[in-house]
């Protein structure tokens, strides 16, 4: 049994306090099925495990990083908006390739939020390029 490359990825930007408001909100408003979703993707066990607090922090941490395990590259939207993209992943025997990527899968986990993220991504990119 061989490595497969795996990698994942999360929109750049600077979080503000104005930006985690609108996660933690989007965060509460999650529909029961799809927070079932997570805890059953992650293996967490009960509804305690789902905590909010360390999703906004895996978002934080997501947004932000810039270390030897991650990259950043350019793309682009749906409506042809620039925006940076961070890249962590390498090859894996099971186990995750960076401890980054942990992390960042848990942050992009649900669609509302990593387009959220995009969003914030966007202004981002128009504010600094």
């Amino acid at each position: 049994m061989g490595a497969d490359f795996t990698f994942a990825t999360f929109p750049y930007f600077d979080m503000t306090h104005d930006r985690r408001a609108q996660f933690a909100e989007l965060i509460m408003n999650l529909p029961a099925s799809e927070t079932d979703k997570f805890q059953e993707w992650f293996g967490l066990e009960d509804e305690d495990a789902y905590n909010l607090e360390e999703l906004i922090q895996d978002i934080e941490s997501a947004c932000s990083v810039v270390c030897r395990e991650t990259s950043t590259i350019t793309t682009y939207n749906d409506k042809g908006e620039r925006y940076e993209l961070n890249i962590t992943g390498g090859m894996s025997w099971g186990d995750s390739p960076t401890d980054a990527y942990d992390v960042f899968n848990r942050a992009a986990f649900f669609d509302s939020i990593y387009n959220l993220a995009i969003d914030f991504s966007v202004e981002y990119s128009k504010m600094y390029t």
